[in-house]
């Protein structure tokens, strides 16, 4: 018997406006958008899909946030540095835990860290 295995996970995040939401990650971060009715989207880029909900609290949505793994994470770096959406504290670095990342935050607060995997160093 197979033992089963998990292959993918989609994140469920806070807005405090949909619409802004949905134009800024079409927009600025090269998402498309799948679905979007009031108060919820689906938006995907490649393969990563993000889940969006309304939310009228601003202190849930600051605690709102995701990790995506990507493929050429200097590359996306550098995409995201020419649109000035970096987040000053979260610049691109090497981690202690084998990835290389950096994050942004979305206008409405949502943390979205951006990582690869670096290859076994030892």
């Amino acid at each position: 018997m197979t033992p089963p295995e998990m292959h993918t996970a989609i994140p469920v995040l806070l807005s405090l406006d949909i619409p802004a939401t949905v134009g800024f990650y079409t927009s600025t971060l090269g998402f498309t958008c799948r679905y979007h009715e009031e108060g919820f989207a689906i938006l995907q880029r490649d393969a990563i899909e993000l889940h969006f909900t309304g939310c009228p609290e601003q202190h849930l949505v600051d605690w709102s946030s995701c990790r995506v793994g990507v493929t050429g994470i200097d590359e996306l770096y550098a995409e995201y540095a020419q649109r000035g959406i970096l987040h000053p504290n979260s610049k691109l670095h090497d981690t202690h835990y084998g990835t290389r990342e950096f994050g942004i935050v979305d206008p409405q607060g949502v943390l979205i860290t951006f990582y690869e995997r670096r290859p076994n160093t030892d």
